[in-house]
């Protein structure tokens, strides 16, 4: 026996509704706005809903229209006034001439059409709210504008995320978010960080902590001799009370475990991932501060 729930979902606007239809949204809704500017007659630039409309579409090009929530339900709204005016059951001008009327209460014209394509309401940030810097966000424009053809932000955005991604998954840009994640985070405890990049040095120095950092983007079984070399000349060159060499999440657990066990071999050495390296500092950044905690109490 067929389940009739299965039946409705079957038939439902959503399953109907081909997913990547956007650009066909997109060119119906150009051109019912191109018939809007074009004939102030019968829609009059100062008109409520006249406004309405245009900024509705003013919205579709800044976010995208393969992203904004107003794209499927304005298009379906247009199709079906366009069946009602080839039907003949439209509103005419003076002239005789059929026109779609843009209801004054378009959003919610739109609203009801979301709920009945089975569209779930996106919650979309203007760009207002990301580029709080009116300069940053015309110099995005004309980036976006260079770069896409477009002066949709989002894209440009969308541009700069991805070759951040693809930097950080090569061994130079996993070190450099190491390196740049090690620092943040002791700076967040409220201690300076300097950084050394010297020959048989580790990367990191806190003074204030005697805690000398190593990040690494990787560690394999041969890199052992010249890690301890360096850890051990580390700890004469900055007279450490602590160091750490801090390794990516993704490292496989075997070699995680390999350049583990240095730690029995040098003193004071904590072999940590990136996520756990916090709670190190953490730990060390007490151990620091606890002798100077009673001063105020004993004054």
């Amino acid at each position: 026996m067929t389940n009739v729930k299965d039946t409705d979902q079957l038939w439902s606007p959503t399953l109907r509704r081909p997913r990547k239809r956007w650009k066909n949204d997109r060119d119906l809704i150009e051109k019912f706005s191109k018939e809007v500017k074009s004939d102030p007659e019968i829609y009059p630039k100062k008109s409520k809903n006249v406004v309405t409309f245009l900024q509705i579409v003013d919205e579709l090009r800044s976010v995208g229209y393969d992203k904004s929530e107003n794209t499927a339900p304005l298009a379906e709204w247009i199709l079906q006034e366009e069946r009602k005016r080839e039907d003949g059951d439209q509103s005419s001008s003076s002239s005789g001439k059929t026109f779609i009327e843009i209801p004054m209460d378009l959003g919610k014209t739109l609203d009801s059409l979301r709920k009945s394509l089975g569209l779930e309401t996106r919650r979309v940030y203007p760009v207002s709210a990301v580029f709080r810097n009116i300069d940053l966000l015309e110099f995005a424009k004309k980036r976006s504008l260079l770069l896409h053809g477009t002066e949709d932000v989002s894209v440009y955005l969308e541009g700069l995320v991805q070759k951040d991604q693809s930097g950080l998954s090569a061994p130079s840009g996993t070190l450099f978010d190491l390196l740049e994640s090690c620092e943040q985070i002791v700076g967040r405890k409220g201690f300076r960080v300097t950084k050394q990049f010297e020959v048989n040095a580790c990367d990191l120095w806190v003074p204030e902590m005697g805690l000398a950092i190593e990040p690494r983007s990787d560690y394999n079984l041969g890199d052992e001799g010249e890690l301890f070399r360096l850890l051990t000349l580390s700890q004469q060159h900055f007279d450490t009370e602590c160091m750490a060499v801090v390794l990516p999440n993704e490292i496989s657990d075997k070699n995680y475990q390999s350049c583990r066990t240095l730690q029995h071999i040098i003193e004071d050495l904590s072999v940590l991932k990136i996520n756990e390296f916090e709670a190190f500092v953490e730990e060390i950044a007490l151990e620091t501060l606890a002798p100077f905690s009673g001063m105020d109490d004993s004054s």
